[in-house]
C-alpha cells in the first residue's frame, strides 16, 4: 500500500495515466494503490476530485483516438493473401466496446441522436374520424316495447313486433333509428 507522503506524486501519476488512455483501475494498479483508496482520496479532496473529473474527460478523448487508431491500422494478411478474419473481428469488438463506453459515459457528446419529432403528414386524425363516421349505418331499434313483455309464444312475438313497427301504430311506439358502427369485416362477405 502506498504511503501518505507519496499521495501527491501518486495522484499525479494516476491522473497522467488516465489522460493517456488507461482506465482508472489500471492507473491505480500501476501506481500501487487500490481503486477504493483512490476514490476515498478524491472524496476527501475537492481539488483532486475536480482534477479526476477532467482526467476522466481526457480518458474519453483518448478512447476516441484509440478507435481511430484501431480502425486505421492495417490488418494482417494470411499466407493465402486474404485478410485475417479473426483479427478483423477482434478489432471490430475493440471499437464497438469503446463506442459503447463512450455512449454511456458521455451520451450528449458520443451517444446516438434519436429524432423523436413527428414529420409524417400521411397521418390525419380528421381523415380517420371521417372514415369512421362513413362506416356508421342507420339501424332500426329492435328492442321490444313494454306491451311485448307479456307475449309468450314465438308467433305472438312476431305478430306483436310487426304491429309495433307498422305505420298504423302510434308515433310513440314506432321504432327510432339509431346509428351503430358497421364492422369492418362486413365488406369482405
Amino acid at each position: 500500500m502506498a504511503r501518505i507522503e507519496n499521495r501527491a506524486e501518486i495522484s499525479l501519476q494516476i491522473l497522467d495515466s488516465m489522460a493517456g488512455g488507461k482506465s482508472m483501475r489500471q492507473s491505480c494498479l500501476n501506481a500501487g494503490i487500490g481503486a477504493s483508496t483512490w476514490l476515498d482520496w478524491c472524496a476527501a479532496d475537492r481539488d483532486l476530485d475536480e482534477r479526476y473529473a477532467r482526467a476522466r474527460l481526457s480518458l474519453l478523448d483518448a478512447m476516441v483516438d484509440q478507435i481511430i487508431t484501431l480502425a486505421d491500422s492495417p490488418v494482417a494478411v494470411l499466407d493465402t493473401g486474404a485478410t485475417d478474419p479473426g483479427l478483423v473481428r477482434q478489432r471490430q469488438l475493440q471499437i464497438d466496446a469503446r463506442r459503447w463506453i463512450l455512449s454511456k459515459l458521455a451520451p450528449r457528446i458520443y451517444g446516438d441522436k434519436l429524432d423523436v419529432s413527428v414529420s409524417d403528414t400521411r397521418i390525419s386524425i380528421s381523415g380517420a374520424l371521417a372514415a369512421a363516421q362513413a362506416r356508421l349505418v342507420d339501424v332500426i331499434d329492435v328492442t321490444p316495447s313494454h306491451a311485448l313483455t307479456q307475449v309468450h309464444s314465438a308467433q305472438e312475438v312476431h305478430s306483436a313486433y310487426v304491429y309495433s313497427a307498422s305505420e298504423d301504430s302510434p308515433r310513440e311506439t314506432a321504432p327510432k333509428p339509431r346509428r351503430i358502427m358497421q364492422d369492418s369485416y362486413d365488406d369482405d362477405r
